[in-house]
């Protein structure tokens, strides 16, 4: 299961209240995409729910694609945005408590924490290939960001 699956939205009840119609409590559920992005959905929103959605949809579903946003880009945008907090020295709590101030979402530390972890050991079997495949410029890459996750 993908991190993203695992990604709920916080105040799910309150939003769910406003909104008067019952969503999903996943973040990246094509339906609770819908419902907030799609028709009024947004100003049914109190302002500062509605600053955080507006910006989770600038940071993960601006994309041009055809099928946005159940085209895969906004899962990927958020599994580097996870990432990138990792590389700045970020635990899993504080990768909860971030995404929680910036979004209004929530996940349990522990996924996080598997996530990172699983994130290490895909790094490790890149590495090891690009070393058998005489790729010493893709090695050493994968090592580098090997590196920033487990600092």
């Amino acid at each position: 299961m993908a991190i993203t699956d695992k990604i709920y939205i916080k105040n799910h009840r309150q939003i769910a209240s406003q909104l008067e119609t019952s969503i999903p409590k996943g973040a990246f559920s094509g339906a609770t995409l819908d419902i907030l992005f799609q028709g009024d959905g947004l100003a049914k929103l109190d302002d500062a729910t509605r600053d955080r959605v507006l910006e989770f949809a600038e940071d993960f579903l601006d994309c041009d694609c055809e099928g946005n946003p159940h085209c895969g880009h906004p899962e990927e945008k958020f599994v580097e945005y996870l990432l990138e907090l990792r590389a700045q020295g970020l635990g899993p709590d504080a990768i909860v408590d971030v995404m929680g101030d910036d979004y209004m979402l929530y996940a349990y530390p522990g996924d996080v924490l598997s996530f990172l972890d699983d994130s290490v050991r895909t790094l490790e079997a890149v590495e090891a290939l690009a070393d058998v495949d005489g790729n010493p410029s893709m090695a050493d890459r994968a090592r580098g960001m090997r590196r920033d996750l487990v600092r």
